[in-house]
């Protein structure tokens, strides 16, 4: 590797590029604009069992054999790579683990990671596409991968679900016009994501612990969405109609975007991030309108927007991995819903920042075991409670 573009590639794995230097890496392996191909397809190397495992120091080799490695699949896919960009799902890199600790770029295989001692607890396994339908009269309908789903409608029209798991709104022309109303909610439990495609096409990604209540047809100027935890929207142009969020002490008016919106009940504050389109946040007397990149936090009715901000990191959840870059306590709680677990804080330092990508497949037990080796925190594990200590 040229020397020049080794020191860009060393730099870019510890998340230390500026735009020009990933520029050149894409130019390099003759990869489109976007960078997310090019982090899909080093993760994606990284997991070859061909490739020899190296521990630091010894990364720079590990470096230049993923180097070579994807120099390689570039020239084979030449003539294929859009096609497969689109359809290869980052998360079905299951095997491979990555996080950034103490300023060290680890890359930790699963073979690796501490083996289960005999007669020790069961591992707590990831959450799962899970969650609860209830209808206008009231009628509670268990969803997840297995389950047939055809439900007829109060007002007309059913309910199903398709074969990727999706649940999606089949109504005749007359019950979009209808003046009835039938109430829906869509609830996830801890430990569980769902996907929901409304009567307009408005695609939903709820996660854990997280629920939307909206009225039927849903159409024209009565689309409205109550939200509590975390969602993901895409959401189609209607100017004239909006879409309107609600959630705890705020309200977003949608013209047709993709956004995020995590509004736990036991968060400090209401974060919207708009990763394209335009949204208004509007809190009390507060009014703001969002631009791609911005995130809006909200807390306690005064709004305070971030610009340029990682959109990745707010929305990694719903491609299937935990991205954070915060403090210990915030990326416990996202555990802690994922996995159903209880967290119990003993002597922890408040301030430390941890940084890294973790695949949500993994079990608690890697997880846990990954952000121990950033040396900063120590987990014991009981049951379903998880003890947090220095």
């Amino acid at each position: 590797m040229e020397s020049s573009l080794h020191e860009i590639f060393w730099k870019y794995v510890n998340d230390d590029c500026t735009e020009e230097e990933i520029g050149i890496l894409l130019d390099h392996f003759k990869i489109p604009a976007e960078e997310r191909p090019l982090k899909e397809l080093i993760i994606k190397e990284i997991q070859r069992e061909d490739i020899p495992l190296y521990q630091p120091p010894d990364t720079d080799i590990r470096l230049q054999k993923v180097y070579d490695h994807i120099e390689l699949f570039i020239k084979k896919e030449a003539k294929h790579t859009l096609g497969f960009y689109k359809s290869w799902p980052f998360k079905a890199a299951a095997a491979v683990l990555v996080i950034i600790a103490a300023g060290t770029f680890w890359l930790i295989r699963k073979e690796n990671l501490p083996k289960q001692q005999p007669g020790a607890l069961a591992q707590i396994v990831p959450g799962t596409d899970q969650a609860i339908l209830t209808t206008g009269n009231g009628q509670t309908i268990m969803l997840n991968n297995t389950n047939h789903v055809d439900v007829a409608l109060a007002g007309g029209g059913s309910i199903k679900k398709l074969p990727n798991g999706q649940i999606v709104y089949d109504l005749p022309a007359n019950a979009r016009g209808s003046k009835r109303r039938e109430r829906n909610t869509v609830r996830t439990p801890s430990g569980g994501q769902w996907q929901i495609l409304l009567p307009d096409q408005t695609h939903v990604w709820l996660n854990a612990s997280s629920s939307i209540t909206y009225e039927l047809p849903f159409a024209g100027s009565d689309r409205k969405i109550e939200l509590s935890g975390e969602a993901y929207f895409e959401v189609s142009k209607n100017s004239e109609h909006p879409l309107k969020i609600t959630c705890r002490n705020q309200e977003v008016m949608v013209l047709g975007t993709s956004f995020n919106i995590m509004a736990y009940p036991d968060a400090p504050a209401v974060k919207t991030t708009l990763v394209k389109g335009a949204v208004v946040v509007s809190s009390g007397q507060q009014r703001v309108q969002l631009a791609p990149g911005d995130q809006s936090s909200n807390r306690d009715n005064l709004i305070q927007v971030k610009h340029g901000i990682d959109t990745e990191e707010a929305v990694s959840w719903k491609d299937g991995y935990f991205k954070f870059n915060g403090k210990l306590q915030e990326i416990m709680q996202d555990i802690a819903r994922w996995y159903d677990i209880r967290i119990v804080y003993k002597n922890t330092r408040s301030n430390e920042i941890f940084e890294g990508e973790i695949l949500r497949s993994r079990s608690l037990e890697d997880v846990l075991n990954i952000i121990e080796k950033s040396g900063k925190v120590h987990f014991i594990l009981k049951e379903r409670t998880v003890t947090v200590e220095d």
